[in-house]
């Protein structure tokens, strides 16, 4: 099995935290606009932030309307994660927002990762669309029965890099709300899975506890998103006063 990437969702933010991140050992980081309350402008500094500590900034977006996905991209997001998933159409359209020719219509304008065209790199404008089309990741999520249901023909457009797995959402949607040991979960999520592999596409889910990414891993899963960063810190400082508690008290 080839080397599993390891990354988090960014809830709490702060350059500070960013920062703190990018020294973790995590592969990547995903900037939750999609439930964090974060402004484009916050979004652009936290990217640079991930970026200078070479750690690769994804952004899950809340709003799919075509000027969004282009800031999202422009301001320097190396992937996109695209939740609440229901059609063919619905993803053919991102692709379209999201993908320079020939994959799609994006708008060209040079930004802040080619250093607003100043990088040697995007000089060629034909290698620069195809440059952004292979940095630039695009993996819509399947949570919804719908997206599960078209599952196959979603993970077979061009332009769809891979898909990701809410589990959690998934799960309530099949009225198993997260019930992640159940059956009815597990081979949705390995039609999922399956589906990536015939297609040749990215798998990425996320997982709530390391029980649940190491087994997800072994199944042959190429990306683990593991919990939130709120959610870790408090978890590591209820560890620590326990500790405290318990070896002060005894």
């Amino acid at each position: 099995m080839g080397k599993t990437t390891f990354g988090t969702f960014f809830e709490l933010g702060g350059r500070g935290a960013m920062e703190s991140l990018s020294r973790s050992g995590l592969d990547y980081v995903i900037i939750d606009t999609e439930h964090g309350c974060f402004s484009e402008e916050t979004t652009a500094d936290y990217i640079l932030a991930a970026e200078n500590g070479g750690l690769l900034p994804y952004v899950r977006i809340g709003d799919t309307r075509r000027p969004y996905v282009l800031r999202m991209l422009d301001i320097g997001a190396r992937g996109l994660i695209i939740p609440n998933i229901r059609t063919v159409d619905q993803v053919r359209e991102l692709v379209s927002h999201a993908k320079f020719p020939p994959l799609g219509n994006r708008g060209y304008c040079p930004n802040r990762t080619s250093g607003w065209g100043a990088d040697e790199w995007s000089s060629d404008v034909f290698s620069y669309m195809e440059t952004c089309n292979r940095r630039c990741k695009l993996i819509p999520q399947c949570e919804t029965k719908e997206a599960l249901e078209q599952i196959e023909e979603i993970a077979a457009i061009p332009g769809v890099d891979g898909i990701f797995v809410g589990p959690c959402d998934l799960s309530i949607a099949l009225d198993i709300p997260l019930q992640f040991d159940n059956p009815i979960l597990i081979s949705a999520v390995e039609r999922i899975l399956k589906a990536c592999q015939d297609n040749g596409k990215e798998s990425v889910i996320f997982a709530a506890n390391m029980k649940d990414a190491v087994k997800w891993a072994r199944k042959g899963f190429d990306s683990i998103a593991y919990s939130l960063d709120a959610s870790v810190f408090i978890q590591a400082f209820q560890a620590l006063t326990k500790q405290f508690h318990e070896e002060t008290e005894a």
